[in-house]
């Protein structure tokens, strides 16, 4: 197939075009910044389309023209979740050719809830219903990942996620911060990870009937999280109860209130660890069997990024 990469200059486009090649794959980059890409893999890939701003649409054209699939690898903000991805939507729509397409969805599944219940989701619920209006025939794939792993760690040019920020591990100090039952399970998938299930749905026979995913790297405790990190880094890694699901269900509310949801970073942390440990996000069965991927260990994941 050629596969069009769109933001393939960020760390998860990056890993999709290392995927796709490796896959045999012919691969097109879309991005702002091809100086980003190493000169190995730029000679590698079919072509690259550099675009002045998500809105570019004879760039998007051109990124489009001829190629059976698309993949996004938008970052998270709420303009590129929605006007964005509807952008490069329409235009791989406009093809002709594009037979599927893989949204940038790496997350949690807020099937369950509404507008407003998650603010960083919101985008994503709005993308699912405007791409359903705005084709009969080409129908998006969404990823349910849970957490990156990259983001859980507060890994270094990645989102937060210390308690500094409202997030549960504290990087400098190796804490572990667990609200509620430490029982409670955590879905996270790594970046790597992350592109080969997306390429392995854009790969299925079906994938132009579009759907929905539930995939992991892994679904463990923080205590095992922190186990595990300890014994890999040689380093120990303090455990700390902090409060209820209750307790912080109340502060997660009281930053709402005392916010605005375009400052939705004050205070969004709060709910990204509520919706995990109040069991909104559990996940249901996983489909990594169903697309032939076998997720990386956390041992093996530590292994390979040194500098988490």
């Amino acid at each position: 197939m050629l596969v069009l990469v769109a933001g393939a200059t960020g760390n998860i486009g990056q890993k999709l075009i290392a995927s796709l090649l490796r896959r045999g794959h012919r691969v097109r980059a879309l991005a702002r910044s091809p100086e980003k890409l190493s000169a190995a893999t730029t000679a590698q890939l079919e072509s690259f389309v550099k675009s002045s701003t998500y809105y570019d649409v004879p760039a998007l054209d051109a990124a489009c023209a001829g190629v059976d699939a698309v993949i996004c690898a938008y970052n998270g903000t709420p303009e590129l979740q929605v006007e964005g991805q509807l952008f490069l939507f329409r235009a791989a729509d406009r093809a002709g050719s594009v037979r599927v397409f893989v949204s940038a969805s790496w997350n949690a599944d807020y099937r369950r809830q509404g507008l407003g219940a998650h603010e960083s989701y919101d985008g994503y619920h709005c993308f699912r219903r405007l791409a359903e209006l705005a084709s009969a025939t080409l129908r998006p794939h969404f990823v349910f990942s849970g957490i990156l792993a990259e983001v859980l760690f507060s890994a270094p040019g990645r989102v937060s996620f210390a308690p500094s920020n409202h997030g549960v591990w504290d990087p400098e100090a190796k804490r572990a911060e667990i609200w509620g039952d430490p029982a409670r399970k955590w879905q996270w998938t790594s970046e790597a990870d992350a592109a080969e299930f997306s390429v392995a749905i854009a790969e299925r026979e079906d994938a132009a009937e579009g759907g929905f995913w539930t995939v992991c790297s892994g679904y463990d405790t923080l205590e095992d999280i922190a186990r595990v990190y300890g014994q890999v880094r040689g380093t120990p890694v303090e455990v700390k109860r902090v409060g209820s699901v209750e307790e912080l269900r109340e502060k997660a509310l009281v930053g709402r209130a005392r916010s605005h949801p375009s400052r939705m970073w004050d205070y969004i942390g709060y709910f990204y660890v509520l919706f995990i440990v109040d069991g909104t996000w559990e996940p249901g069965s996983f489909d990594n069997e169903k697309l032939g991927v076998k997720g990386t260990s956390l041992e093996e994941f530590l292994r390979q990024n040194p500098e988490i």
